[in-house]
């Protein structure tokens, strides 16, 4: 049978985010071929050539550096001998399946690069030396210019040299020294943990060199430390290491097949713990990087080394065999057995971090802290900003209430006769109890504490702004109701007339800086735009065809605003005309029937500062002065509307004395 190399390297499944896989393969057969070789002093030395083309001048290595081009891989092992050149020769070869090869991994030096060379000088059996040369290129017999002759060097060493980079790999392929040795060796970090690995040396064309086992030893001082345990009947060992590289920034999982990283992952996906690096007593920060084999996971890989065929849940029909996440979650529990001693001080930690936050600035979490909610807490990140920390507790708590209806959705499906006297049901409807209970006041305390937040965002609009001005009014306004906008699009907790007063809240019908005109509940002519008009209690749209009970005008005016020209309106007869402009619209009911306005009761607000101009107005318009001096107020007779002129510091003192009660009981006082 022959095989055509052409098409199985298109076959061949290769992202193109792992080109260095080839190089991978060429160093794992250069250490076997070192071992049968029985060499004590064994070396590999991997040369890099560069493309000539021009580069950037500033940056990193990564962006400064010219793209590799061609990867040489030198050692003095056993060699092509007439042994390993026939499995060589021979497409998906079993000659060392009981080391885990697949017999494929030359075919990925194809898929990556345009071709190899081969040159080895190797020892026969009869104790001939011979040196033999060939190309592996991508066609369909592969091999070319197959040579055996005598070895002029009495001296074992194989060259194989890559060549060709092809494009699609390229841009994907480091090339940073650094980064390439410290990608090698967490690839083979199995070989480097054992001490048995040979010497391995990266060159680069401009001179500069270094060796793989050197930095091995400086970065991961300390020895690796091994857990074990069986699943569905299966040994896996998991290697923890404690790597001091300042290159790695994140702790890492990576799962092994016949002594080589196949996949990996980030640590703090299901540690939180471990989302940066931890420090040891001597001060110097590392990480942990873990290691995990078996003969499970060397019977699973696939043939190009890049995935695990793990069974699906629903197809989990033999019980020796296991899900990704049946293993995930014991290789989880093995890791936190050795990281317990650096990370129990940073859980207590942060939970006091936690614990000041919620105190200080957040009590609606407050229920969190009970001791059934502390795994939950434990999964939060430590030391994340105090904003990243609410979002973090608020998705907690999201969680929280969405089992909280499960179990109310589980408690409605207890029959009553089965429910009565059940101990089971008792307790199951009293958690009920106690975590709506907790939801409630939760709920309740977000909200007081939305309130506080308001009325500071309110404080700091009246104080004189970076500019050296006082704020606009429409940012006022828009701390008490969104603009151009109505009741028909804002939601309730979007509006916090509660500022104003409390009642304002509860309408029927509001609209916020729009054009009468544009008002289902007016249809005023003209293009008068009220900050807010409010109509209370809209019976009009009801089946009794009532006209509104109240409506109610709010004008904000510039803080500390002076003067109001002459030849300009004044605020009074603003909402007057507004007034009128509602009284004379012609809004129909929900039969098509003009609504009579008639004595319905206007009340009008004026929120500003009691500048001498503003006084000056109220008192032409005979208004009387409230017993506080912050405010004036009068009945006009004939538009038949109650106003108020009310100062922005009288708005925000009696806001903050009706809600002080809150804050206090949350203990979250207002200065």
């Amino acid at each position: 049978m022959q095989v055509d190399i052409v098409g199985r390297i298109r076959n061949l499944q290769l992202p193109v985010t792992q080109p260095l896989i080839p190089l991978f393969e060429c160093l794992v057969n250069s250490i076997e071929a070192i071992e049968d070789a029985g060499i004590s002093d064994g070396r590999i030395d991997v040369y890099l050539e560069r493309e000539a083309r021009q580069v950037a001048l500033s940056g990193n290595e990564e962006t400064t550096l010219a793209a590799i081009r061609d990867v040489t891989i030198v050692d003095n092992g056993a060699g092509f001998n007439d042994g390993n050149v026939r499995a060589f020769f021979l497409s998906d070869s079993t000659r060392k399946a009981n080391r885990g090869n697949k017999g494929i991994g030359r075919f990925t030096w194809l898929k990556v690069f345009r071709e190899a060379a081969i040159d080895s000088t190797y020892l026969q059996d009869d104790g001939d030396w011979m040196r033999r040369t060939f190309r592996f290129v991508f066609t369909m017999d592969g091999v070319e210019g197959d040579e055996v002759n005598d070895a002029e060097v009495k001296k074992c060493r194989t060259s194989v040299k890559l060549t060709g980079l092809r494009t699609e790999y390229e841009k994907h392929f480091p090339k940073s020294l650094d980064t390439i040795a410290h990608k090698v060796i967490d690839h083979l970090l199995i070989h480097f943990v054992g001490g048995r690995c040979p010497q391995i040396t990266l060159h680069d064309a401009d001179g500069q060199s270094c060796n793989l086992n050197h930095i091995f030893y400086e970065e991961a001082k300390e020895r690796a430390q091994d857990v074990t345990f069986k699943l569905k009947g299966h040994d896996f060992r998991v290697t923890v290491l404690r790597y001091q590289s300042s290159a790695v920034k994140n702790h890492s999982i990576s799962y092994c097949a016949n002594q080589r990283e196949v996949l990996g992952w980030k640590a703090g996906r299901a540690i939180p713990d471990l989302q940066g690096r931890l420090t040891d007593d001597n001060g110097d920060q590392f990480v942990f990087r873990t290691y995990v084999v078996g003969p499970y996971l060397d019977s699973k890989v696939n043939a190009e080394r890049t995935a695990f065929m793990f069974m699906q849940e629903a197809d989990l029909n033999f019980p020796e065999e296991m899900t990704r996440e049946e293993l995930d979650d014991e290789v989880v529990q093995a890791l936190k057995q050795v990281a317990e001693p650096y990370t129990s001080q940073l859980r207590e930690e942060k939970r006091q971090a936690i614990e000041s936050f919620i105190q200080q600035d957040a009590p609606q979490y407050r229920f969190q802290l009970q001791e059934r909610y502390r795994d939950r807490l434990e999964r939060i990140p430590a030391n994340v900003s105090r904003d990243q920390l609410d979002i973090e507790l608020y998705k907690t708590q999201k969680d929280i209430e969405l089992e909280h209806r499960q179990r109310a959705a589980e408690i409605k499906k207890v029959p009553l006769d089965t429910a009565a006297g059940s101990p089971e049901y008792a307790a199951l409807y009293q958690q009920y109890l106690d975590e709506e209970n907790e939801l409630g006041k939760a709920a309740l305390a977000k909200y007081v504490v939305h309130r506080r937040t308001i009325l500071e965002m309110l404080d700091t609009a009246l104080k004189v702004q970076e500019s050296g001005a006082y704020a606009r009014e429409d940012l006022v306004h828009s701390l008490i109701y969104p603009m151009q906008a109505d009741s028909e699009v804002v939601e309730f907790s979007q509006q916090n007339l509660w500022v104003v007063d409390e009642r304002l809240a509860y309408h029927s019908y509001m609209a916020s800086d729009l054009p009468m005109r544009s008002l289902k509940a007016v249809n005023a002519s003209g293009g008068d735009e009220p900050d807010l008009a409010i109509f209370n209690t809209a019976r009009a749209f009801s089946e009794t065809k009532s006209p509104y009970q109240s409506v109610v005008i709010v004008e904000f005016k510039r803080p500390e605003r002076k003067e109001y020209p002459a030849k300009d309106e004044n605020p009074v007869e603003q909402v007057l005309r507004y007034v009128r402009k509602i009284k004379e619209g012609t809004a129909k009911d929900k039969d098509g029937k003009t609504i009579n306005v008639g004595s319905i009761p206007f009340y009008a607000y004026i929120l500003c500062s009691l500048t001498p101009r503003i006084k000056s107005i109220a008192d032409n318009h005979d208004f009387v002065k409230t017993p506080d001096n912050e405010g004036y107020f009068r009945y006009h007779q004939s538009a038949g509307c109650y106003i108020e002129i009310v100062s922005y510091d009288k708005v925000l003192s009696d806001a903050k004395k009706r809600n002080r009660a809150f804050f206090e009981r949350l203990q979250i006082p207002m200065n």
